[in-house]
């Protein structure tokens, strides 16, 4: 059995750090995606708003070419933003959790059937605690009584 137990908790860290690689694989991908677009965003910004605010400078005025500006800059950075968000784990960790779904709850039973093995062991050890204890607490002064006729009675048998 312990070979078995020893097979499930293998197989459940196992699981559990495959888990944690694709996890990282994918908060790793978020983070270069989210650098990527904030390098891209803030490159187009610089360009974009210096051409943009000339455009719109002749069209109004520098403070409502400044607020326009500022605004598509904010649209620009939220879509690279939910982009980034958007990054899923993939069909492999939907296999990866089964597996260690499956190998938690078989560890579960064998630990559950483990613990009652263990309930019962210590219960038959109370049992020959207490029955080693009664005998040695009984009252054995009958026996103490009785002693000195044994011994003259093997006395006697020696002569």
């Amino acid at each position: 059995m312990n070979k078995e137990l020893s097979k499930k908790v293998s197989l459940l860290l196992r699981s559990e750090k495959a888990m944690l690689k694709l996890e990282m694989s994918r908060r790793s991908r978020q983070a270069v995606l989210a650098a990527i677009g904030v390098i891209a965003v803030l490159a187009t910004l610089v360009m974009l708003n210096i051409t943009a605010y000339l455009f719109l400078k002749v069209h109004f005025t520098s403070e409502i070419a400044a607020l326009i500006l500022t605004g598509a800059d904010m649209l620009i950075a939220i879509f690279f933003l939910v982009l980034a968000s958007q990054q899923e784990l993939g069909r492999e960790a939907e296999a990866v959790r089964e597996i260690r779904d499956y190998a938690r709850q078989e560890l579960s039973g064998e630990l559950e059937s483990l613990q009652e093995e263990t309930a019962e062991i210590r219960e038959s050890f109370s049992k020959v605690s207490s029955g080693i204890s009664s005998i040695f607490n009984r009252d054995f002064s009958a026996v103490k009584a009785v002693l000195p006729l044994i011994e003259m009675f093997v006395k006697s048998r020696n002569k």
